[in-house]
């Protein structure tokens, strides 16, 4: 007996390779992933994207790449400098007008939610709470992001709008919005990160809504790139004549965490968000409550 929905799929991978075969060859084979996905989305195919998939069990930190091990860490050539020179522990490449990110989401640094049989676990600071069972798990996260972002006409996007994930740290995590799930409030949710201000939620997606210590510490480095395609720094902006300023909401930055200035990636004038104290969060995060530009997509 033939089953409809094996055929479908089996059909829709043929199309997909099918219609690959008809490109020209590039250093980015996006078109493929994105196609195979459409035509079966529950297909996740790690070993040829991202590495070998992760057990916390056998977790361990490749010093190489400072990447957890077996995990790829690939940035291509034609991505701008930006991206290429700070970005590792996923792979990243250009399709189209879009930047495209794939990551398992396994952050490289140690974490009590790696479990305690885990060479990459270390134990909740005095005061900090565990976040359930939660434990991180092994993703396939695919980021689809616009390369040349512009502020978006009318309304705005609301970044609380069911996003699997806002963004992607420098290290190939997923950045979470302002908010905590209802009814807990991210000040509260707050208590349950780990000793690098991250935590996963129930279905094993490591995140972070503030800062990760492990990047940036209260300084202006470069922690992510938004789905819309701006980048994200640290507390603190340092223009492109050196000069370091702490902004915040009210004074240069806008609700967003926004403002347009030089830094040490961008010579001249763009927009690109800061971490900082959030009204609706009452705690510092990594962006607002809405995007500045027009999101791109995220699946996982």
């Amino acid at each position: 007996m033939e089953y409809p929905i094996i055929r479908t799929i089996a059909l829709g991978l043929v199309f997909a390779f099918s219609l690959t075969q008809c490109k020209p060859k590039s250093n980015s084979d996006e078109e493929t992933l994105l196609l195979l996905a459409a035509a079966a989305s529950k297909i996740c195919v790690n070993n040829s994207y991202t590495g070998t998939t992760v057990s916390n069990s056998t977790a361990t930190l490749d010093t190489n790449t400072d990447c957890i091990t077996g995990m790829t860490s690939s940035m291509s050539a034609d991505l701008p400098a930006w991206i290429r020179n700070n970005f590792k522990c996923s792979v990243g490449s250009v399709s189209g007008s879009n930047y495209v990110f794939r990551s398992q989401n396994i952050p490289n640094n140690k974490s009590f939610y790696f479990g305690s049989s885990s060479p990459m676990y270390v134990a909740l600071a005095g005061g900090q709470k565990s976040a359930g069972n939660n434990q991180i798990a092994s993703q396939c996260m695919v980021y689809s992001i616009p390369s040349s972002p512009a502020a978006k006409s009318g309304a705005l996007v609301g970044t609380q709008s069911g996003y699997a994930s806002v963004g992607i740290t420098v290290n190939g995590l997923a950045i979470f919005n302002n908010a905590a799930a209802a009814p807990d409030t991210l000040a509260t949710e707050a208590q349950t990160f780990d000793t690098f201000n991250g935590h996963p939620q129930n279905s094993g997606v490591y995140h972070h809504h503030s800062q990760p210590l492990n990047i940036s510490n209260n300084n202006s480095n470069l922690i992510g790139i938004l789905l819309d395609g701006f980048a994200v720094y640290g507390r603190d902006c340092t223009n492109a004549s050196n000069v370091t300023s702490t902004p915040t909401i009210g004074s240069d930055l806008d609700a967003n965490h926004g403002h347009t200035t030089t830094t040490l990636h961008f010579a001249t004038a763009t927009y690109h968000y800061h971490y900082t104290s959030d009204p609706t969060a009452t705690i510092p995060t990594l962006i607002g409550s809405y995007f500045y530009g027009t999101p791109g997509t995220i699946s996982n």
